[in-house]
């Protein structure tokens, strides 16, 4: 067989290697893989973070494929935490948590703005998992105001902001993730993180 045959032989079945493998993912492997990522999604029930309201509380939106999502947005709040309220040093509920917390209302309102932030940038539009006090997924159907657990590209956005000082772990409330708060807690005293600085050390 001469080299111009040979060289017409190995394109010729290129071609048709190419045409067979693009059929394959079309018809095939593409509908499957398609299939079992809405399966996955659908397991894991995903919200959307709609809006950042402070940063103790964010509204979220159940996931539907739909355009526009027939979904309610819905007010949750970040479980387990205690977060200076979002607003300035005369506002009187941050008088009254800076009070309680031995810092001065500058500090609270400083940090109140910085915990606001830090969620806008770490989960303002983004896919959420969301976990009851119990440590259960959430259901579809959360009601307003209901304290999550919430989870964002595989991090856990309440152990954060407490690890960056930039939240308090709320004890009042029993849930699943008790120790580990108090553990995150206790990582960002030592180390004088965030609100840490000015907190008395207890």
């Amino acid at each position: 067989m001469n080299p111009r045959k040979k060289n017409q032989l190995i394109v010729t079945a290129f071609f048709l290697f190419m045409f067979v493998f693009t059929g394959l993912m079309t018809f095939y492997v593409g509908p499957i893989m398609i299939e079992k990522r809405m399966e996955a999604e659908e397991d894991k029930i995903l919200f959307k973070c709609q809006k950042v309201v402070d940063g103790n509380h964010i509204e979220v939106q159940l996931r539907d494929w739909e355009i526009p999502n027939p979904n309610p947005v819905i007010q949750i709040q970040i479980a387990g935490l205690n977060v200076p309220p979002l607003g300035n040093a005369e506002d009187e509920a941050v008088i009254a948590w800076a009070s309680a917390n031995g810092v001065s209302p500058e500090i609270a309102a400083e940090f109140g703005e910085s915990t606001y932030k830090t969620l806008i940038a770490f989960i303002r539009k983004q896919n959420l998992l969301l976990y009851s006090e119990n440590g259960e997924q959430a259901p579809a159907d959360i009601e307003a105001n209901s304290p999550m657990h919430v989870i964002v590209a595989g991090a856990h956005v309440n152990l954060k902001l407490l690890r960056s000082g930039l939240a308090l772990h709320d004890s009042s409330r029993p849930h699943a993730y008790a120790d580990k708060y108090a553990n995150a807690q206790a990582e960002a005293q030592a180390g004088h993180k965030g609100l840490w600085q000015y907190l008395p050390q207890k």
